[in-house]
């Protein structure tokens, strides 16, 4: 329930709800290009890779928008704009399906051509490449897993795909459902997601409980640890140490001494999302999910910046990248 406040506080009206079929919204012209533009909605960091996929054999489907989550596996996320949309939950695990043997390799194309006519990137398959291996943040990440979450995104569910989902994810089929509510506030429309299943008290044990996959065989190059765990291991940079957010800025972000939009430390934790401190809130993140939501978050228009390496655009305090100083490293000593 969402109540607006008058501008003296001393009065609340509760808005109430509205339906994407009377305020005459659509999946693909308008659902889609929200979560495309903005995949946060969903609750979660994603990397969209493709949207209207239809490149399945023997197939004339289209799946909704293809991305990719913070640990490396594809994530299938299927649109509805009212719970009487029926087979959610099978054209989904149908889609799932196909794209379970997808490696980095054949997903890289896609990407490509998803980032040249959205953004107008001209990307070579190697800078793909790296945005999706940075943008993962597991460092033991090589390839896709084969076992693609699903996120169903809708209005509402019918009891039907509710059980369907909760008997999928009893058998260890990771699939959720992300409620969109639409609300009209004079000439806006506001929208409001929740996750609803799991519960949000249910995804610790979800996650403890969760198998870890062997990690596959690698291909191609030979596997390359993560950058800030180069540079820790082998004392390039120290807990504490100063680190600015200055080498290859996007054109509409300049760097500005002092501010400490542009400043991090190193926190020193290994493996985990948590690399590095920012001082502008004092929050931690990893340090390429923290230049991507700087990026995003200063844009005029909240542009979704793509996979991006944050080694590359923070540098130590002489001014150096410190993706090209666990460079350096490796050529000296591999």
């Amino acid at each position: 329930m969402i109540f607006s406040i008058s501008s003296n506080l001393d009065k609340a009206n509760k808005i109430s709800e509205s339906s994407f079929t009377g305020l005459n919204i659509w999946e693909r012209q308008h659902i889609e290009e929200w979560v495309r533009t903005n995949p946060e909605m969903l609750g979660e960091d994603l990397l969209v890779v493709s949207i209207e996929f239809d490149r399945f054999s023997n197939s004339n489907d289209r799946l909704d928008v293809l991305a990719l989550d913070r640990e490396g596996n594809l994530v299938v996320i299927e649109l509805k704009r009212d719970s009487a949309a029926g087979y959610a939950d099978l054209q989904a695990i149908r889609y799932a399906a196909m794209v379970s043997s997808m490696t980095v390799e054949v997903l890289i194309p896609y990407y490509v051509a998803y980032r040249k006519k959205y953004y107008a990137e001209n990307l070579t398959d190697g800078e793909a490449k790296d945005q999706i291996v940075e943008f993962v943040e597991s460092d033991s990440f090589s390839e896709l897993s084969n076992k693609p979450r699903i996120i169903l995104c809708s209005e509402g569910f019918s009891q039907e795909i509710t059980a369907t989902v909760l008997w999928l994810r009893e058998s260890d089929i990771d699939i959720s459902c992300v409620k969109i509510t639409p609300y009209k506030i004079e000439e806006q429309i506001l929208i409001v997601p929740k996750v609803v299943i799991p519960l949000e008290e249910a995804k610790q044990y979800l996650i403890d409980i969760k198998r870890k996959e062997e990690v596959k065989e690698q291909s191609g190059r030979k596997y390359r640890p993560k950058t800030m765990k180069i540079l820790i291991e082998n004392l390039l940079v120290q807990e504490g140490d100063k680190i600015f957010l200055k080498n290859g800025l996007p054109s509409h972000l300049k760097y500005e001494e002092g501010n400490r939009m542009f400043e991090a430390e190193i926190t020193g934790k290994l493996g985990q999302s948590n690399a590095v401190r920012w001082a502008e809130d004092g929050e931690e993140y990893s340090i390429s999910a923290l230049a991507w939501k700087i990026f995003k978050d200063t844009h005029p228009n909240k542009k979704d910046p793509g996979g991006v390496n944050g080694n590359w655009h923070w540098v130590n305090e002489s001014g150096k990248p410190l993706w090209e100083i666990a460079e350096e490293y490796l050529a000296k000593n591999t």
